[in-house]
């Protein structure tokens, strides 16, 4: 297994560079990592013939506080698929049929951790969403998703519950909230 980490600065297809380092990968299994990620520990647990994918629990920290956990895919096999998406990338598993043609998407999960640091101080985090909100819009456009006046206010205020639910951390709240409502105001603007 390879542990490979988006180093790069100034990515804007998240994706691609994802894929670009699995390409260049000589391992059959790479772990994805980026920058503000590290593993809670080593990964020593064998992998199944079955699977081609797995997912570990992320635990995501804001200013030192944790704000909550998510499970996300992150250890691939080589060949079996690819990352998708500019930003907010997923794992998209090649169209393996199962009987019934049924897609394969069955994952399995690690007992590893990975401790998402992300950000170490408010400015470098709205530099961040700023940044992700344009990205996040143009991939919106892409998929043909619409946006308007409904989705600009009410998105982002389910966004602040949601998250202020999930974290517990009013901050942090407002931060995701101000994303959201980035987003949605960039992909209006771009629709006009």
């Amino acid at each position: 297994m390879k542990i490979l980490t988006l180093n790069k600065k100034n990515i804007t297809d998240f994706a691609s560079a994802r894929n670009d380092l699995l390409d260049k990968s000589a391992s059959d299994w790479n772990l994805f990592l980026d920058s503000d990620e590290r593993l809670s520990k080593k990964i020593n647990q064998s992998f199944s013939k079955s699977l081609n994918q797995y997912a570990l629990e992320r635990k995501n920290f804001f200013l030192g506080q944790y704000v909550g956990s998510d499970k996300i895919v992150r250890l691939v096999k080589k060949g079996t698929g690819k990352w998708q998406r500019a930003v907010h990338e997923t794992w998209t598993p090649n169209k393996t049929l199962l009987p019934a043609g049924r897609q394969d998407s069955r994952c399995g999960i690690l007992d590893s951790v990975i401790i998402h640091n992300t950000a170490d101080n408010l400015v470098d985090y709205l530099s961040k969403i700023n940044n992700y909100s344009t990205l996040h819009a143009k991939e919106n456009k892409k998929e043909s998703k619409i946006s308007n006046i409904f989705k600009i206010i009410f998105f982002p205020m389910a966004k602040f519950i949601i998250t202020l639910i999930k974290s517990r951390n009013i901050v942090f709240s407002i931060m995701q909230s101000l994303h959201s409502y980035l987003s949605w105001t960039k992909l209006y603007l771009r629709q006009y």
